[in-house]
């Protein structure tokens, strides 16, 4: 949702009728405060009550047009059974025959975000943005903080864990060293966030921290998080979903990229420094290392505490 950013924003600025976006419930929040479409129609039931209940309501709309963004067959079959006679969309999983205009696919490696773009393209829209913008409203910032009186900065945030695999994640211990580094070298308070099937491997790096009293792991929705993530001196991240949030919201945020190709996930962000080491596996992409992990265990916490230390002098 935050690399379709510069897609949305190109059609929003371009489009003179109304857009209406289907989505999660729980990660609109990524969206508010931008402006970017006129209604919202939630996706609460993925499964086939939600076909039969939205789609007979939504069938009375007049629908011109819809974009399958993502790639999924179903997200296609959706817009075919609202009777959308123009359906838009990359032609992956078997879904061709849905469509009505198929994006051409790229022949070589290319960021999430021109994939997007690429559609305002083929429908002629001018593109306006080149990377991911966030905001976060004043009512977010209020719930935030009848919620989390605890959060007290200056602090920084540590995502250590990744929806991926464990390929993805910087070792435990490195994060442990790095978050008492942070709090002895430059008063920061330290927070993790961990999402979803995370919250062991953020106890294992709670475990190994020292200053238990300066560190905290913390369960937020995609709402609080942002907030969260806004408020940070620096996040330090494994290449994972948080780390383009921080980053749309122009927070300093230090990513190892490990196994993975930057290509997928590069566009220009100067609020974003990407540390890898350059081993001969490198990029393999796998979600599991099957040699001694080098491209992360070799990134060391001494030398990410030296970046962060160039983040919060500048900020002073």
């Amino acid at each position: 949702m935050v690399m379709a950013v510069p897609f949305l924003h190109a059609l929003r600025k371009s489009l003179r009728d109304e857009l209406w976006v289907i989505g999660k419930e729980s990660a609109i929040h990524l969206y508010n405060g931008l402006n970017l479409f006129d209604r919202f129609v939630p996706v609460g039931n993925t499964g086939l009550s939600f076909f039969i209940d939205a789609g007979s309501q939504l069938r009375k709309i007049d629908f011109a047009r819809a974009i399958a963004m993502p790639h999924s067959f179903r997200s296609a079959l959706f817009f075919c059974n609202l009777r959308i006679r123009e359906i838009i969309g990359y032609a992956r999983n078997r879904r061709g025959f849905i469509l009505s205009r198929k994006i051409e696919e790229s022949s070589g490696l290319e960021s999430t975000v021109e994939h997007y773009l690429k559609i305002s393209d083929a429908l002629g829209i001018p593109r306006s943005i080149k990377a991911p913008v966030l905001a976060v409203t004043p009512d977010e910032e209020s719930k935030f903080d009848q919620e989390f009186t605890k959060v007290t900065r200056p602090f920084a945030v540590m995502i250590v864990g990744a929806q991926y695999g464990p390929s993805k994640c910087w070792p435990a211990g490195h994060f442990s060293e790095l978050a008492d580094r942070m709090i002895e070298q430059f008063d920061l308070n330290v927070y993790m966030l961990p999402g979803r099937d995370e919250k062991a491997i953020a106890d294992k790096v709670y475990a190994g921290i020292k200053h238990k009293d300066r560190s905290d792991i913390m369960s937020m929705n995609i709402r609080d998080m942002k907030v969260c993530l806004s408020r940070a001196a620096v996040v330090v991240s494994n290449d994972t979903g948080p780390r383009h949030i921080s980053a749309a919201l122009s927070v300093p945020t230090i990513v190892f990229a490990g196994p993975m190709d930057e290509e997928y996930t590069a566009y220009s962000s100067p609020s974003t420094r990407v540390m890898s080491k350059d081993v001969p596996c490198r990029p393999c992409n796998s979600k599991r290392c099957e040699k001694g992990h080098e491209c992360m265990t070799e990134i060391k916490p001494q030398e990410v505490a030296g970046i962060v230390g160039d983040i919060i002098g500048k900020n002073i």
